[in-house]
């Protein structure tokens, strides 16, 4: 069974159970599969099949898992485009993914506009309202056609890709993670067994459903259980709170910035949050006063994990550990292997750090266009994460460092090479350094150390408005300092643990 064809087994098993809410409009599992196998066979009729790719520049909306789940059925393979990226960085995933056509909402119209402008061709559809830019609207193909699901042209199964999701590689390119739909189905799989997630679980879906966190922890887990959902995005935290309490949600993944916001919103002291199962933070570390006060005010704990593009979810540090374990992110799940490696592939000893290795069913299929990368992130069989780690003496693992160097600023992952390089193309710059700065909001911010032109009088709203356009906003560094000369090893490379140490030292953190 692949994962579209779980639309279809709900509605066969609980015709008549709540689905999907979003604002004004609700669906049973009868109804959202009829929406989808419409938009599974309008796909078919614009010529897309099995093996293809379609973009999406969408908000989170029921229609976004409307594609998804048909393009689950069919075999077509998604690629969710972050809205949050700038221009440059979106042409370069459409250009390497090569999609048969691009769905987008209608308030990213100026984008795609200037995507269009760019040269990248494909076959361009606006969900609604086609004043907005003059392309066909994706809907008016969908409406009337038939609700029986349609017979797939060709076997769809588990081995089959399911979506490309983009991650910043260490040079600073974007690399598409494969993923399968083994991979998504074990990831359910280890939130059942490790959760107890059941058909009583109403998730809010209000991470962005461009990341694997909202895919994977926020949906696949309660679809596979036979719960429902109730899609947003987190617009406010008042509203997000509004919204917990009156549909009484008992089950969110999110960001520990989201969770702060909500903990600090004027509606906090009055929101009833009894009806709560537990929240899942992932995406950074979530800071302990903040995981206590949901606990001693609310009576809502916490469960963690560790988890990338590549893998899904990895471990777990379940509720009864968050607070004695904080600062872990828990224990391997059930069907994962992980190991922590020296530099020679050998087992380190408890406490000691080394490279964290995985292997398991959720591992991706590899990097789309990259068979070089992919190679080289497997060994013997095992994915490389990058990340370093070590295990206490009760096998609880600790995320120690990153070997890429990668900074995660609310849940997004940032490597300082692909900043460097937008603030060196900027005249007046000769040289950059990037690091991560703790910040008790974002987990991270990005901190740049610049070295100057023979005398250039570039200033740090300069820079800043400079690389508006250019890279991402959750990119630009929110603290600059200008030097005369890096620290450096005997080789040349520069030595940012010394940067790093001398922001610390000058006091970074800046809202």
């Amino acid at each position: 069974m692949n994962i579209g064809e779980w639309i279809s087994k709900r509605a066969i098993i609980a015709p008549d159970k709540p689905f999907l809410a979003e604002k004004n409009r609700v669906y049973d599992n009868r109804q959202f599969a009829a929406k989808v196998n419409r938009t599974a066979r309008a796909l078919g009729h614009l010529g897309v099949a099995k093996g293809m790719r379609i973009a999406l520049l969408l908000s989170n909306s029921s229609e976004f898992l409307e594609i998804f789940f048909a393009c689950a059925q069919t075999g077509i393979i998604m690629v969710p485009l972050n809205f949050r990226l700038a221009v440059p960085e979106l042409l370069y995933i459409l250009r390497d993914s090569a999609p048969e056509m691009l769905i987008y909402s209608p308030e990213f119209a100026a984008r795609i506009a200037e995507i269009k402008t760019a040269g990248v061709h494909t076959k361009y559809y606006c969900l609604t309202a086609a004043q907005v830019s003059g392309d066909p609207v994706f809907e008016d193909y969908v409406e009337g056609l038939e609700s029986e699901e349609p017979k797939a042209a060709a076997e769809v199964g588990l081995p089959d890709p399911l979506f490309i999701m983009y991650t910043s590689g260490t040079t600073g390119d974007p690399k598409g993670a494969v993923l399968t739909h083994q991979n998504i189905l074990f990831g359910a799989i280890h939130s059942l067994l490790g959760y107890g997630i059941d058909r009583s679980y109403k998730s809010l879906v209000v991470a962005p459903l461009f990341h694997i966190g909202a895919l994977a922890a926020s949906v696949t887990p309660i679809v596979y259980a036979g719960g429902s959902l109730v899609v947003s995005s987190f617009y406010s935290a008042s509203e997000t709170l509004e919204t917990i309490c009156r549909e009484k949600v008992n089950y969110m993944f999110a960001v520990p910035v989201m969770y702060q916001l909500m903990a600090n919103a004027p509606e906090w002291s009055e929101s009833d949050l009894s009806h709560v199962h537990f929240f899942i933070s992932g995406g950074a570390p979530i800071p302990l006063s903040v995981i206590r006060k949901y606990q001693d005010e609310k009576g809502v704990g916490f469960v963690q994990g560790y988890a990338l593009t590549e893998t899904g979810r990895l471990t777990s540090l379940d509720l009864e550990d968050s607070i004695r374990k904080a600062g872990s992110v828990g224990k391997e799940v059930f069907h994962v292997d992980l190991r922590i490696v020296d530099d020679g592939g050998c087992d380190v000893r408890p406490a000691e750090p080394g490279e964290i290795i995985v292997r398991g069913p959720n591992i991706f299929a590899g990097y789309w266009n990259k068979e070089a990368a992919t190679k080289a992130a497997f060994a013997g069989g095992w994915f490389r994460t990058g990340d370093m780690g070590r295990r206490d003496e009760e096998g609880f693992v600790y995320i120690v460092g990153r070997k890429v160097e990668m900074i995660i600023s609310s849940g997004e992952n940032i490597y300082p090479v692909e900043v460097e390089r937008a603030l060196q193309g900027i005249p007046g710059i000769r040289e950059a350094a990037v690091v991560g700065l703790a910040d008790s909001k974002r987990g991270e911010v990005v901190g740049a150390f610049i070295i100057r032109e023979k005398d250039a009088l570039i200033t740090e709203s300069a820079v800043v408005s400079a690389l508006d356009g250019k890279i991402a906003c959750y990119k630009i560094p929110r603290k600059i300092f200008f030097v005369d000369e890096f620290p450096r090893n005997s080789g040349g490379k520069i030595l940012k643990r010394i940067l790093k140490k001398r922001a610390e030292e000058n006091g970074t953190e800046k809202g």
